[in-house]
């Protein structure tokens, strides 16, 4: 069961998450996919990973866009982390939350 505070940073970070890849990511492309996974850490933090797979060639954007500070800031108010990854194939976004 997630806090609600911790439910809506989740949800708002998959949506700004899932908006970017439809405009400019693999959901962009018909070949392309997202992998979502989660875990629990030893330490007892959420941890979500996002990896986006198949579409076009992506390069690390030259500012930060409005979605991505609230999720910057959201997180950061939690005391959590994210982390993105630009990477040729795909972004790979890593966010951890603590549960409680």
């Amino acid at each position: 069961m997630l806090e609600p505070s911790t439910a809506q940073t989740t949800a708002i970070s998959l949506h700004e998450l899932a908006t970017n890849a439809a405009k400019y990511g693999s959901l962009s492309a018909a070949e392309g996919r997202v992998e979502i996974s989660w875990s629990v850490t030893a330490n007892g933090r959420l941890s979500l990973r996002w990896i986006e797979l198949g579409g076009p060639t992506v390069t690390p954007p030259t500012h930060r866009g409005f979605g991505t500070r609230i999720m910057e800031n959201m997180i950061g108010q939690l005391k959590g982390e994210v982390q993105f990854d630009w990477r040729d194939q795909g972004l790979t976004c890593e966010i951890v939350l603590p549960l409680s």
